[in-house]
């Protein structure tokens, strides 16, 4: 099963469609699969997303956070054959905003806000494909910034996650946030 654009589930905002169908994987391979994201939500806390980068994604990444559409239930119209998004990077996109980020140049990073990452409901499934899991995970970031500058964001997370020599890698990720318009000044971490 396909994680990302194009996939069965890829006009569902909570990554909902089809769960029905899917096997749980092992209790091995799904305490791995918690391991992997407590040690993503440690390094996104910290801001080590070079660590990250190297050390949990494949080169064959697909990272997108698309915006969706509010319709009505009665509303016909087809959905956008590409529909708009924040992030739809690859892994030299991720990699060039890391660059950028160790640069310390962006202004909104100075003073370095401090910023928290939860992981919750993580599920993880059996795919067609030995060594790759369909996993499924919300997210909540809190990140404070000066005396009064706080933010919050909440969302899900859908990833094809692949187990090689290394241990897991993370091979797509699609982030579904439930605002229409985020209202945060920035986005400069990782989902």
């Amino acid at each position: 099963m396909s994680v990302g654009a194009g996939s069965e589930q890829s006009d569902q905002h909570d990554g909902s469609a089809g769960r029905a169908m899917l096997k749980d994987v092992g209790d091995k391979e799904y305490n791995a699969v918690c391991r992997f994201y407590f040690r993503e939500a440690r390094l996104f806390s910290q801001s080590n997303y070079r660590e990250w980068i190297d050390a949990m994604v494949d080169r064959e990444i697909h990272y997108w956070l698309p915006v969706f559409e509010d319709r009505y239930k009665n509303d016909r119209k087809a959905p956008p054959a590409f529909p708009p998004s924040i992030y739809d990077d690859d892994f030299e996109d991720l990699d060039s905003r890391i660059c950028q980020l160790e640069t310390n140049l962006a202004r909104r990073l100075d003073p370095a806000p401090r910023i928290r990452h939860l992981i919750t409901n993580i599920e993880a499934f059996e795919t067609d494909v030995a060594g790759d899991i369909h996993a499924l995970s919300n997210f909540l970031v809190c990140r404070n910034r000066r005396e009064r500058e706080q933010s919050i964001l909440v969302g899900g997370r859908e990833d094809l996650l692949r187990m090689t020599n290394e241990g897991l890698r993370l091979v797509r990720r699609r982030i579904n946030i439930p605002q229409r318009v985020v209202l945060d000044s920035d986005l400069y971490f990782m989902m």
